[in-house]
């Protein structure tokens, strides 16, 4: 896997309101780019900006796969996204949660597949619990295991371990190195001091 995302002049506004001004970034295959700055900086719109589910009143934003760009409306579906604001859908269990998600993007479930990535996650004794029922750090491991079930180049967390216990958090590191061992990017997102050591590059806000 070769990756590589840019983003150029990137500015947003809300409600009059410059949350973003002029930011821009370049990070490649096996990087982790920590996001850091106050609260209210802007980090969270910025990430969402990257990962595609945000858009920019101005600037740019390219994610590039084994040199081919991938365009903007592609952009999610080479992302997985884990934020304390993302919902999941209570009413499955995670096993149910992942191998939906991975028919939503066109592949096959692959139950062998769903179960290791549970178990690697730390939640595949729970794999056949609705979520509703799980703790709110059992359920930030579900997430977690569902962006990265697919595998996507770009791995982006914001603030992922605000509800995770310590072997929680030894799980996403992990995960994080994993991601990057394999030529993913990772995006961090965080004021933790303990997650700014994971990260190779800083954007500062």
């Amino acid at each position: 896997m070769n990756a590589e995302l840019y983003a150029t002049a990137l500015r947003k506004t809300f409600l009059l309101r410059s949350v973003l001004k002029d930011v821009s970034l370049h990070v490649s295959s096996g990087n982790v780019l920590g996001v850091v700055g106050d609260n209210g900086s802007g980090k969270s719109t910025l990430v969402r900006i990257l990962a595609g589910v945000l858009r920019e009143d101005s600037g740019t934003c390219t994610l590039t796969l084994n040199g081919s760009k991938i365009t903007p409306i592609e952009r999610p579906l080479h992302v997985g996204f884990v934020a304390p604001y993302l919902r999941l859908y209570d009413e499955f269990t995670a096993r149910e949660l992942l191998d939906l998600h991975a028919r939503l993007q066109g592949a096959d479930a692959n139950a062998e597949h769903t179960m290791a990535v549970l178990e690697r996650c730390g939640v595949a004794g729970r794999a056949d619990d609705v979520i509703s029922t799980l703790s709110s750090g059992l359920r930030q491991r579900v997430a977690l295991a569902l962006a990265v079930h697919r595998d996507a180049p770009l791995l982006i967390l914001d603030e992922p371990s605000i509800t995770l216990d310590a072997s929680g958090r030894a799980v996403l590191e992990k995960e994080l190195h994993r991601h990057v061992n394999q030529g993913g990017i990772v995006i961090l997102a965080t004021n933790d001091e303990r997650e700014k050591e994971l990260c190779t590059t800083f954007c500062e806000l």
